[in-house]
């Protein structure tokens, strides 16, 4: 079975907001959008991918793109091995499930596509993938995604069961041949369901055994599927609500991550890639067949 690493890298506590189609960071009445905390998630999850020669795909939403590079972060240096992917212009409510004025077609085009441009200009790379901000996606959405020239979709939701393949599949239910790389809900020994979403670690409600676990069930009933992980740099040190984490709470958050990377390495009959890198070889495969 194959393994990826995603980054969500967008603002510190980033929140949709009533009224307004672009999110702010947590507390929201503050009005700002800070990234001080992504900044500094980034570089260390960056480094801890170096150090366990782990290549990963990097969804950036491309407003704290903007901002890392003026904060003086070298990005396409330090993405170098890794896939640039998008998450958005602004990290917008798209859907309006929170913000209540959906967005339209035009106004879904011309984010995303001023999301993936920017994207070009600083890495100067093809962006091939993209995931939703909320991972909330509609018939409308994936539309301009397969307008504009994406090969992918990792924004859906899958459980993991005796049916769970792991694999792509087309975005049919939109009617859309966009592939879909969906994100794994599992379930714990207890029964309670989990994300792949590693948010519940940091703010101290997981151990990292229980994600691994979570792979190693995937791997027996999966063969040749992708169980896909994701993370928000920012959550190593602030929680969802703004509140940064003590000096104990950011350690442990960076121990449990480097464990669950350690880990991965070492189960058998697991290989870990990039997004983009395991549907290329899928979609070679299929065709050849």
């Amino acid at each position: 079975m194959y393994v990826a690493i995603s980054l969500d890298i967008d603002p510190d506590a980033n929140s949709a907001v009533e009224g307004r189609h672009d999110a702010l960071s947590s507390p929201i009445e503050y009005g700002e959008i800070r990234v001080d905390a992504c900044k500094k998630g980034l570089q260390k999850i960056l480094e801890l991918l170096e150090k366990y020669d782990i290549d990963a795909t990097l969804f950036y939403e491309a407003r704290t793109a903007q901002m890392l590079v003026a904060d003086g972060m070298d990005l396409p240096k330090l993405s170098e091995r890794h896939e640039i992917a998008c998450h958005s212009l602004k990290h917008e409510d798209f859907l309006g499930k929170v913000s209540g004025i959906p967005m339209e077609k035009k106004s879904i085009e011309e984010s995303i596509d001023k999301a993936k441009e920017i994207l070009v200009k600083i890495f100067e790379r093809e962006i091939k993938g993209f995931r939703a901000p909320y991972t909330r996606i509609n018939r409308t959405v994936v539309k301009v995604l397969e307008q504009l020239g994406f090969q992918y979709d990792s924004s859906e939701t899958v459980t993991l069961g005796t049916g769970w393949a792991g694999k792509p599949y087309p975005l049919e239910a939109f009617d859309s041949s966009l592939m879909e790389l969906a994100l794994p809900s599992f379930r714990d020994a207890k029964g309670k369901k989990m994300s792949s979403y590693l948010w519940a670690i940091f703010e101290g409600r997981r151990i990292f055994s229980e994600y691994i676990d979570a792979v190693v069930q995937a791997r027996d009933i999966a063969k040749q599927g992708l169980f896909v992980f994701s993370i928000h740099p920012w959550h190593l040190y602030v929680d969802c609500r703004g509140n940064q984490f003590g000096k104990n709470q950011a350690r442990k958050n960076l121990e449990n991550l480097e464990s669950i990377f350690s880990q991965l390495k070492q189960i058998l009959g697991i290989h870990i890639l990039r997004q983009n890198e395991y549907l290329e070889a899928w979609l070679e495969e299929k065709d050849s067949n």
